[in-house]
């Protein structure tokens, strides 16, 4: 695999857990299929106000097929229980393994990799920003669901054609969302950029923008609200890298309009994050959250997060955590919405063992 590949494939294996992949088939033209996946039990009074304890499973395949020295062919299956798409009622079962990716595709070297299906998003660029903590939820995108019931924000949605190349310092990503059945899309198409600026003793630093829009079918039978038309996500943020330090800032926008004479539903969020190694065993983090809504229900997040943690071996970690929230629950017609299962002015604690292999 060339270089330039590994350096835009490495942060979406990171990210999806499998830094530690064990595998399982080796051929000799360097065809392979790997194994990866989580183990984790997490303690916390984030969603009842008591404390209750919850199991944390994830299991993923990636494979690679020999073409030639340039061209394979690639893909990916992950799936998790009680994940995020089981709260889109993508699937009813909330104790069943849960799909997160399933994608097929093209990894042709320099010319870039082309995949297809609910894939690993280029968007994961401009979310990893936010997206540090063992304790929280992702917010910004969280409306996208509202045009299409199989996206899980940005990330990861049904029936999407997706291309992806590094060009030097640039990486890239282009994708079409045809959708499926369950999507019930007219359209939908996303992109993300990113350029790493080589700073020599001062660091590096890499701004990102991404977009997507979204377009629903005109169906009387949706999987979501029927009157919901388009959903528009636009951000920008950058990460800095100095030695074990690392800082984050994004701002981001979503928006659903709506064919009904309903005001557009606006969510406004802006994030700074910031992780530092101590040392080997040791990993401190720090993060503020800033969300609010116009036109919808209201919602505001202002959350502050304090994290801490602990590398019991490469592959197994501790996490120690405090979020103070000061936000306010929202209110969509006669029911009350909160982010991540827990009332948004109620502060919380999370304790964690994770192992991944």
């Amino acid at each position: 695999m060339k270089k330039s590949m590994l350096a835009l494939i490495l942060p979406a294996l990171l990210g999806t857990g499998s830094a530690h992949a064990a595998v399982i088939y080796q051929a000799d033209d360097g065809s392979n299929v790997d194994l990866y996946g989580r183990l984790g039990f997490n303690i916390s009074d984030k969603k009842s106000g008591n404390e209750q304890g919850d199991f944390d499973g994830r299991i993923g395949f990636t494979a690679r097929q020999t073409i030639n020295d340039d061209v394979a062919v690639i893909g990916m299956a992950q799936y998790q229980v009680n994940a995020a798409e089981y709260a889109n009622n993508v699937q009813k079962n909330s104790s069943d393994l849960t799909a997160r990716y399933v994608w097929a595709g093209i990894d042709g070297g320099q010319w870039g990799k082309v995949t297809g299906g609910r894939v690993s998003s280029g968007l994961i660029m401009f979310t990893d920003i936010g997206d540090v903590f063992a304790a929280s939820d992702v917010s910004m995108a969280r409306q996208a669901s509202k045009v299409d019931s199989t996206a899980v924000q940005v990330f990861r949605q049904d029936g999407t054609l997706q291309y992806q190349n590094t060009l030097g310092n640039l990486d890239l990503s282009l994708a079409y969302i045809l959708g499926n059945g369950t999507s019930d899309l007219d359209y939908g198409y996303n992109g993300a950029l990113r350029y790493t600026f080589d700073l020599g003793n001062a660091g590096k630093l890499a701004p990102v923008v991404a977009y997507q829009q979204t377009k629903a079918a005109q169906s009387s039978d949706s999987k979501v609200d029927p009157n919901a038309d388009e959903y528009r996500f636009a951000g920008i943020g950058t990460r800095y890298y100095l030695g074990p330090l690392m800082l984050g800032a994004l701002y981001s926008k979503d928006q659903v309009t709506y064919r009904d004479g309903r005001a557009d539903s606006e969510d406004k969020v802006w994030e700074l994050t910031a992780v530092y190694d101590i040392n080997q065993k040791w990993a401190a983090r720090a993060g503020y959250r800033h969300l609010v809504n116009e036109g919808g229900d209201q919602m505001a997040l202002r959350d502050t997060t304090l994290e801490l943690q602990y590398k019991l071996t490469p592959r197994s970690s501790l996490y120690s955590a405090y979020v103070i929230r000061n936000g306010e629950d929202g209110l969509a017609g006669s029911t009350i919405t909160s982010f991540g299962g827990s009332s948004n002015s109620e502060s919380f604690y999370h304790l964690g063992l994770r192992y991944e292999f």
